[in-house]
């Protein structure tokens, strides 16, 4: 008689295993760059690094909201310019730190509309779509600062972006709130799995009658937000709001996103990926000024990352399809 044995032994899931890889990369990063400079390790680093990926961590979950329904949004660099140049004008016009901030995150929110309404409506690219607009938002920035930074010296402002308590910078605090309150929408809402189900696939959610167009178009209004209070906190680091603000923001955050496991073809992936996507991405590009890497060589290395991240994704996807 044969017998059938079967292994008890658990196996790690796709993500679980890349979330560890993640991790040992990160930990080989530190102590790698620690090693090259003694200042890796310090407070004030630290400091300067949270407050670095501030902006890349909000900006970036967005854009995996994005990316799970297989789009992409080359908008958002130049939506923090453009948003970021609203609330300082508002600002500067009425004297009011609230007025600013919300006027900051309307206009985010707008040209998230815009390309939620060509893309998810209309069905038009992502890709073409998010470029007309990464063209409009950062000429309006243009337009609205007249290509001059303006100087902000309201508290009330530069508070999010510019105060720290100790070496910790209050924007992290806030963007692991933001953090809990988009996983409980993607993990736990009717909304989130509607997500999930128009990057799987489209067609079929909307025979389901999940509407993944309206999807679409509050999955585009919620990076637009993001990408307003991303400007709040950018204007808040430097003091001043500035037309070339956000400047390769978008390529950053795509870049992150995908390091951390979401897929390019939409409907795999998770917001913890992308935190520790940025994590490591921020402590390489960190490591990189800090032992005084050419800046151009830098800007290689990011495309080599990039480059990298995106045939993993396409090796991995087709293994899943072969």
């Amino acid at each position: 008689m044969t017998s059938i044995s079967t292994s008890t032994t658990p196996r790690l899931s796709g993500l679980s295993l890349r979330y560890l890889v993640l991790l040992g990369l990160i930990v080989i990063a530190s102590v790698g760059f620690g090693l090259a400079n003694e200042n890796f390790y310090s407070l004030t680093n630290f400091g300067i690094l949270l407050r670095s990926i501030a902006v890349l961590f909000l900006v970036s979950m967005g854009m995996t909201f994005v990316m799970l329904t297989g789009g992409i949004d080359l908008s958002v660099g130049s939506n923090v310019a453009f948003s970021g140049g609203v609330g300082v004008i508002t600002l500067t016009t009425t004297g009011s730190a609230p007025l600013g901030f919300a006027a900051a995150v309307l206009a985010g929110m707008a040209i998230g509309a815009i390309n939620g309404v060509f893309i998810g409506r209309l069905r038009l690219s992502a890709f073409m779509v998010s470029l007309a607009t990464y063209a409009l938002a950062r000429g309006l920035a243009l337009v609205i600062y007249d290509a001059n930074s303006i100087n902000v010296s309201n508290a009330a402002f530069l508070w999010l972006g510019g105060v720290s308590w100790g070496s910790m910078p209050v924007v992290i605090p806030f963007v692991v709130v933001v953090f809990v309150g988009l996983s409980v929408l993607l993990y736990n809402t009717p909304f989130g799995r509607n997500v999930y189900a128009a990057g799987a696939n489209f067609n079929t959610s909307f025979v389901l009658g999940r509407r993944p167009e309206r999807t679409l178009v509050w999955i585009y209004v919620l990076s637009g937000a993001l990408a307003g209070l991303s400007a709040i906190v950018t204007v808040g680091r430097v003091s001043s709001g500035q037309p070339w603000s956000g400047l390769y923001l978008e390529f950053d955050a795509i870049t992150a996103v995908i390091l951390g496991g979401t897929s390019l073809f939409g409907g795999r992936g998770r917001l913890l990926g992308t935190i520790l996507g940025v994590l490591l991405y921020g402590i390489i590009i960190n490591g990189l000024v800090l032992t005084g890497t050419n800046p151009y060589l830098q800007s290689l290395i990011k495309g080599m990352i990039l480059l990298g991240v995106v045939l993993l994704d396409t090796w991995t996807q087709r293994g899943k399809t072969s």
